[in-house]
């Protein structure tokens, strides 16, 4: 008899230390899911884009005496940070942590929007600085730039910009043209790479619309 009780109080003892041990694990297990340590799946290093398009060849011919100085691009509040922003809902946008663009993006499109119309032969110089000598004058506003995450529509990289041309003359400095594109590129995922590159894909797009909607504008001017 008494060989059977210690039988048995060995092993109640041998669970509740189990049972301890269980819980340990258990508590563990939750705290590090909290914390998120040991989790591989989560890339909590730093990630840049950049935006860059080209024209391509430059234009063979270009405008003599029409200098264009080109403002600083403007962002709306909600986009001028430097992370990568998606759209979640009809008035949400959350901004994506570790993923940002390289500089400002104001800087970035201000530079984009220089080469490209600097190649495009339409104007003899392009300026980014004021120094009164221009003819002209762009003012540009990027009012979207996000990708869309939103349940009931597909993946797409999301830009539209505003750009208003203007004489530069002292004295006479009203708006001669202006027009608003917007361009929704689709994308598989709605993924920081992939919004990005169509972003770059439809920057080109609207870039050639906007020096053709130019073209068009200042060929209507000749006599």
């Amino acid at each position: 008899m008494t060989v059977t009780c210690d039988c048995k109080l060995e092993v109640i003892v041998k669970i509740k230390m189990i049972n301890r041990v269980l819980c340990l694990l258990i508590m563990l297990s939750m705290l590090t899911g909290c914390l998120g340590l040991g989790s591989k799946d989560e890339d909590d290093s730093l990630h840049y884009y950049v935006i860059d398009v080209d024209r391509g060849a430059v234009a063979s011919h270009f405008a003599k005496n029409k200098v264009l100085y080109i403002k600083p691009v403007r962002l709306t509040s909600h986009f001028r940070g430097k992370n990568i922003i998606f759209r979640v809902g009809n008035d949400e946008y959350q901004a994506q942590s570790f993923h940002e663009f390289f500089s400002e993006p104001d800087d970035m499109f201000t530079d984009q929007l220089k080469r490209w119309l600097q190649k495009s032969g339409l104007f003899s110089h392009v300026t980014l600085t004021d120094d009164g000598n221009a003819d002209l004058v762009l003012e540009t506003a990027v009012t979207s730039l996000y990708g869309e995450q939103r349940d009931q529509f597909s993946p797409q990289s999301v830009l539209e910009m505003q750009f208003f041309l203007s004489s530069h003359k002292e004295g006479n400095n009203q708006t001669l043209f202006q027009t608003g594109l917007r361009i929704e590129i689709d994308i598989d995922e709605t993924t920081p790479t992939n919004v990005v590159k169509g972003w770059n894909s439809g920057l080109e797009e609207l870039l050639s619309t906007v020096e053709d909607d130019f073209s068009g504008y200042f060929s209507k001017l000749s006599p």
